[in-house]
């Protein structure tokens, strides 16, 4: 009998929890939306907040998680938008004062987000100052990497390291100069998708079209077009040194081949210097140095017909969007653009020494080279035209 009631227990343990096992059903997508804005651009966070809580839709499967950091007005707070609460959003929590160009706490929020919002896919937004994989502090007119946080600075391969591999479908730049092979390269493992601008971002950047397009990202499918399309003509309509914007759609499932393509053409180019003053560059200054050139116009230079043609086909597998105005614009005046590529690259330049050096240290310099040597050994440029 003993026996019996023993596995009557059981059976009945088994049917109560097989009753009461509902399936869990997660949302389509968490979008993170990351704003360093502990900097000069801390007014903007502001705005992007409003904005993007006034495009929430009740019903919407996903969820919008925003972590805000900015001079001490605020402490650094991670926030649920939600429609139905009376701000808008819920503080979820608030942290000490703390560096958010840290790889740590980039890594921290991202881990905090996929505990408690997880989904079947996740999308990221990095609003910061930008200057793609340049070290700290190279640009004399203001050092911006990928985030700063008053004198602290996030580089791209720390960037890469806080990133889980695989985790988030797309990761959008709202930031200057990071539509670079370099970045994208480096993150290939990280995301299916970049969007990114080549060109400085005009401010205030994406705010005036977040209300309208931020649901977009959110899809099951998430349109990353139809986002992109609504930056460009939002700032295509302007007028005057307004009228700038480039953006871009980098698939990075494709960029393994270019990168063979392109240790192809480095193997083959000759060893002689090539000036680069007359290339198309998005640095929007008026004299050297220049660190963002068009990538597709630089490796045409080093190409015959037959390889051009090839690298096209290639690039136009990795590169599934881009639109530019005829000019962008920076403090400085509007440049014309009669090269767009949809990516920038980094060229050696013989007076760059200290950024030579680290470049040989990406993972996109290791793979377009044949084997490891010093960069002194490399084909440097002339930087004047």
């Amino acid at each position: 009998m003993k026996y019996i009631y023993a596995v009557c227990f059981l059976l009945l343990v088994c049917g109560c929890h097989k009753e009461n096992d509902t399936p869990v059903v997660l949302p389509a997508r968490t979008l993170l939306v990351y704003l360093g804005g502990d900097n000069n651009l801390d007014a903007e966070t502001y705005d992007k907040l409003v904005q993007i809580k006034n495009g929430w839709e009740d019903g919407t499967d996903g969820n919008i998680i925003v972590y805000q950091d900015t001079p001490f007005k605020d402490s650094p707070r991670l926030m649920e938008i939600d429609g139905k609460s009376e701000k808008g959003y819920i503080t979820i929590h608030t942290y000490d004062q703390e560096n958010s160009a840290s790889p740590q706490v980039l890594k921290r929020v991202i881990n905090d987000v996929t505990r408690l919002y997880p989904a079947k896919s996740y999308g990221l937004i990095v609003f910061s100052h930008g200057s793609g994989w340049l070290p700290p502090h190279t640009l004399v007119n203001g050092s911006r990497s990928i985030i700063i946080d008053n004198d602290n600075e996030m580089e791209i391969t720390d960037f890469a390291m806080a990133l889980p591999d695989h985790l988030f479908e797309f990761i959008i730049f709202e930031a200057c100069n990071m539509a670079g092979i370099e970045v994208a390269y480096e993150l290939r493992n990280k995301a299916a998708y970049i969007m990114a601008s080549s060109a400085p971002v005009v401010s205030p950047g994406f705010t005036p079209i977040y209300a309208g397009s931020i649901s977009c990202l959110l899809e099951e499918n998430a349109d990353l077009q139809k986002f992109a399309e609504n930056y460009f003509h939002y700032w295509n309509l302007m007028e005057g040194d307004k009228r700038s914007a480039t953006i871009s759609i980098i698939k990075t499932a494709g960029l393994s081949n270019l990168a063979n393509l392109i240790r192809q053409i480095n193997t083959e180019a000759s060893g002689s210097f090539l000036p680069v003053g007359n290339l198309q560059n998005y640095d929007g200054v008026l004299k050297a140095p220049f660190y963002f050139f068009d990538f597709a116009q630089y490796y045409q230079s080093l190409s015959d017909e037959n390889t051009y043609n090839a690298l096209q086909e290639c690039i136009s597998q990795c590169v599934v969007y881009k639109r530019n105005t005829p000019f962008y614009a920076t403090e400085e005046g509007t440049f014309p653009i009669t090269a767009f590529s949809g990516m920038t690259t980094f060229i050696m330049q013989r007076e760059l020494n200290y950024l030579n050096e680290e470049y040989t240290k990406l993972q996109w310099y290791k793979d377009i080279n044949t084997h490891s040597v010093s960069y002194t050994h490399l084909r440097a440029h002339e930087t004047r035209g």
